[in-house]
């Protein structure tokens, strides 16, 4: 029962790709170097030369990569119900039909008898 967890486990780690590839080595010929020597032996020409090739370990980055989604918008011209309220009804008076208004102040007061109480 073990062992089947343990594989289950070990499935699950590897298809979700939490189990991180090891560090290579590989070639970098940019870095490589070399000596060349040049002697006279003998009224010979002797040439030898001496390569060290370089290596480069390289760690693979494990990561998510966002890729950029072109995204555009368009504005839609959305249709708005407009109520207009008709015009208010205002009282017509024709010319010369103004009611009356006193040119000057009435008395105050309240008529006797009227049924106003003032609390």
């Amino acid at each position: 029962m073990k062992v089947i967890a343990a594989v289950l486990c070990l499935a699950a780690a590897v298809s979700a790709g939490v189990v991180a590839p090891a560090t290579t080595l590989v070639r970098t010929p940019s870095l490589d170097s070399a000596v060349i020597q040049s002697d006279r032996v003998g009224g010979n020409f002797a040439y030898s030369t001496v390569e060290g090739h370089a290596y480069a370990a390289v760690s693979p980055v494990v990561q998510n990569v966002v890729q950029p989604v072109g995204v555009s918008y368009t504005a839609h011209q959305v249709p708005v119900g407009v109520a207009y309220s008709a015009p208010a009804a205002v009282a017509a008076y024709p010319y010369g039909a103004y009611p009356y208004a006193a040119a000057y102040a009435a008395p105050y007061g309240i008529p006797a008898g009227s049924g106003v109480v003032v609390a």
